[in-house]
C-alpha cells in the first residue's frame, strides 16, 4: 500500500516515530517495571493530542499518530487467541473511504536465548494476521524482528542477532512500516469484536488523510 504522501510530510511523520522511540528509550528507567507499561510509554510518545494539518501550497493534508490500549485480561483475553499483544496502524482517510494498513507486535523485555513462549505467540501471530513483528525493550535501545526470522531462528534471541535480523524499532517504524514495506494492506484490529478484520483497499486517490495509531492489547 503506497500511501503517495508528499516527501516533506513522510519526513515528518517519519521523525515523529524516531523521536518518539528515542523518548521512550530515554525513559526506559521510570517504565520497566513490566512490558505493557513500557508499551504504553511508547503509545504515549508517539501519540499526538491532536490531529495536525500540512499543505504544500497546492493540498492540505490532515494527520495524527494515536495510541490506545485494549482490553487484554479476563475471560476471552484477544492476545490468547491472536498472539500479538498491539498493533501499529496506519489509516489513509479521503472523500472516497478509509484504507487501512496494519503491522501486529508482540512485546518482550530483555529478551535472551529461547523463549518457548514468545516462539509459539508468535505462530499465533502469524497464522491469525499473516505475521508482524516482535519489539526487545532494553534500556536505552528498543529493536524489533520480523515474526517470520523469529520462527525461522526458534525463538532464539541470539541466533536472530547472528543472522543479522534485528534492527532499530524506530528506523523499522520511520522507514519500513512507513514505506510500506512491512505490515498487511487492510488489517486492523476491531475493538468491538477484538478481532483482526481485514478488508479490500481501493486504489489511493490525489489527497489523503493519515491517522497513525499503536493499539495494545492487555
Amino acid at each position: 500500500m503506497n500511501l503517495e504522501l508528499p516527501d516533506e510530510l513522510k519526513h515528518i511523520i517519519r521523525d515523529r516515530y524516531l523521536a518518539g522511540v528515542a523518548d521512550a528509550e530515554a525513559k526506559y528507567q521510570l517504565n520497566a517495571a513490566d512490558e505493557d507499561a513500557l508499551t504504553g510509554a511508547l503509545g504515549a510518545t508517539i501519540s499526538m493530542a491532536r490531529p495536525m494539518i500540512y499543505g504544500n501550497g497546492q493540498k492540505q493534508y490532515e494527520y495524527q499518530v494515536s495510541y490506545r490500549k485494549i482490553r487484554g485480561r479476563g475471560p476471552g483475553a484477544p492476545e490468547r487467541a491472536l498472539g500479538a499483544d498491539g498493533i501499529f496502524q496506519i489509516e489513509v482517510r479521503d472523500e472516497n473511504g478509509l484504507r487501512r494498513k496494519g503491522l501486529p507486535f508482540q512485546s518482550k523485555k530483555g529478551w535472551h536465548g529461547t523463549d518457548a513462549r514468545l516462539l509459539n505467540q508468535t505462530i499465533d501471530m502469524i497464522h491469525t494476521a499473516g505475521g508482524g513483528i516482535v519489539v526487545d525493550y532494553r534500556p536505552g535501545q528498543y529493536t524489533a524482528c520480523l515474526a517470520h526470522d523469529v520462527v525461522q531462528h526458534q525463538g532464539n534471541r541470539r541466533r536472530i542477532d547472528r543472522a543479522g535480523k534485528s534492527t532499530s524499532l524506530g528506523q523499522l517504524l520511520g522507514n519500513d512500516f512507513l514505506d510500506c514495506k512491512v505490515g498487511q494492506v487492510g488489517l486492523f484490529y476491531d475493538a468491538e469484536t477484538e478481532t483482526w478484520q481485514t478488508e479490500a483497499m481501493p486504489p489511493p486517490p490525489p489527497e489523503h488523510v493519515i491517522t497513525t495509531q499503536i493499539t495494545q492489547l492487555m
